[in-house]
This record gives C-alpha cells, structure tokens and sequence, in this order.
C-alpha cells in the first residue's frame, strides 16, 4: 500500500471534477458512476454470469481488471446484453510495475494496452472508456514510461480516460508535473472506515481532489473484515432508514467525496449496493462511523 504524504501546494493546471449525487464528471469530461462492479478472480464463465447480473441490476460503470484473468468472460456479457455501448463506462487495466526503467515500463504497458482490446474484442469492445494502472513503477521515469503507452492508446481512440491505482500523492505528482502529459482521472485505492483512522479517509480524498483526481475505493466492505465496533456502528444507523449496515459504509464513501466499486456473486448484494443514493448520513453519523475505526 503507498505511503501517503503530506499534501503539497495545489498544482495550478490540476483539472477538477465535479461529483453529482450519482455519478462524478471527472477530469476528461466523462461521467463516471459513483457505484462501479469490480470483477475478481474468477473463470470466464463466472464472469459472464455475474457481468449479466450486475447488468439486469442496473450496473453501469465496470472495472474490469486484467489481474483477474475473465475479461473475455465479462465482454461476451456485455455483447449478450443488448445494451448500447454509449451507455456503458468500461474500465480495463495494465500491470507493469515491475518495470524498472522508462523504456522497459513503456514496452510492457504497451503490451498490456494491446492485450486489453484483445480480450475486450471478444464481446465487441473496441475501446474503453478508461485505462488503469494497477500499480505505480518503482521511481518517476517508470511512471512516465508507462504513461507513455497510455497516452498513446489515448491518442489512438482506443482509451477515453487514463486513471490509476494504488498512487501516492508524490506518484501522481509524477505526472502531474510532466509538461503535456494528460492528467490522470481517478485513482482507485483501498479505502474504508476501518483503514486510516479518524480524519485519514478525508485526508487522502482531499489530497487527490487538490490535483484534480477522484479517488474510487477498492474494498469499501472491508473484504468482510471491518471491524466488530464498526460493523455494530453501522448497523445500528442503518436502522434508522431501514438500510444495512455495509449499505451505510458504501453511503460513508460517498459522503466522504469517494467512488467504490464492490464485488459479490449475490443478486441481492448487487442490488444492496447501488441502493444507497435515496438517504443521506448526517454529520454525527458520518463523525460517528470515522470514530468507530
């Protein structure tokens, strides 16, 4: 997990996004739904079937992730679908951190940009609207190689929105003190009530939306281990307007100025999660939860 420092002088050319009440306009101009699912590991048929049900759900925004091997799986749902491809925001993603120089990082994410729309092709997906860094490089000139690929797919149509995971504000600083270089949208970190500590989620929310990206939470239940006292707070809010308590966590994100993308094979819980936009936690409630980490 990266270390995050303290948040430095605001970049002047930071772009902003704005946040609605169910979807964000990051960076790039693109709307982005607040509620994304994330695709774990699993085979290409599991894939499919969960994509199919998040769909009929009414999931719109997916992140799925090249580390969980079923993006082929995930674009035949999408072709099965009959959606229109205008309202879908597909997310795919690039692993070359262990690139240790410019030219090796830009070589690897090249080939991971070229291995996206591979599997994505399978479904009918010639682009997406979102490319994602897994992880930063070791140091700034591999991080500026894999952007490089990146900007490229951008240049080429084939990526709409750059975005990236796991960085630290000095990694983002990175590119964002590169002359011309697109800045990046989003940054998908680990982020829930139990992580951080009081004021940390909205430290490190702050420190992202100072350089104009929108931090999505990966793990925003917890993997099932926030812990007991947090579990108890949130289910006893919930009560209070007949939610439950990972409902009440996922509503805490979003007040919190935060994304999420979330992963289940249950109807019902794909159903849960993307029924947390018709109540509001006060600012008790939301001081509560933060105390109770």
């Amino acid at each position: 997990m990266p270390v995050h420092t303290a948040l430095a002088a605001p970049l002047a050319a930071a772009p902003t996004y704005t946040l609605g009440s169910r979807s964000a306009t990051i960076s790039s101009g693109s709307a982005f739904a607040l509620a994304s699912f994330g695709l774990q590991i699993y085979d290409d048929a599991m894939a499919q079937k969960l994509t199919s049900i998040a769909l009929e759900e009414g999931y719109r925004n997916f992140f799925a992730s090249v580390l969980a091997g079923n993006q082929r799986g995930f674009a035949k749902a999408i072709a099965e679908s009959g959606i229109p491809r205008s309202e879908l925001f597909i997310c795919g993603s690039v692993v070359s951190n262990r690139a240790p120089t410019f030219d090796s990082a830009y070589s690897l994410t090249k080939r991971g940009c070229a291995s996206n729309l591979e599997a994505f092709a399978v479904g009918g997906i010639d682009y997406v609207d979102m490319i994602m860094l897994d992880y930063p490089g070791p140091d700034c000139a591999s991080i500026r190689g894999q952007w490089k690929a990146f900007e490229e797919m951008k240049a080429a149509g084939t990526a709409r929105s750059l975005a990236v995971s796991n960085f630290s504000p000095v990694q983002l600083d990175c590119l964002l003190n590169t002359e011309g270089a697109t800045p990046p949208t989003v940054n998908q970190l680990a982020l829930n009530p139990g992580l951080y500590g009081p004021g940390g989620t909205r430290a490190i929310v702050e420190q992202n939306r100072r350089r104009g990206v929108l931090v999505q939470a990966w793990s925003p239940l917890g993997g099932g281990r926030l812990s007991p006292k947090v579990r108890a707070t949130t289910a006893e809010i919930g009560r209070t307007y007949g939610k439950s308590g990972a409902q009440v966590v996922l509503r805490w994100i979003v007040q919190s100025g935060a994304a999420f993308t979330t992963q289940t094979k249950s109807r019902e819980h794909f159903r849960e999660d993307l029924d947390i936009f018709d109540f509001s936690l006060t600012a008790e409630e939301m001081q509560q939860i933060e105390l109770s980490a």
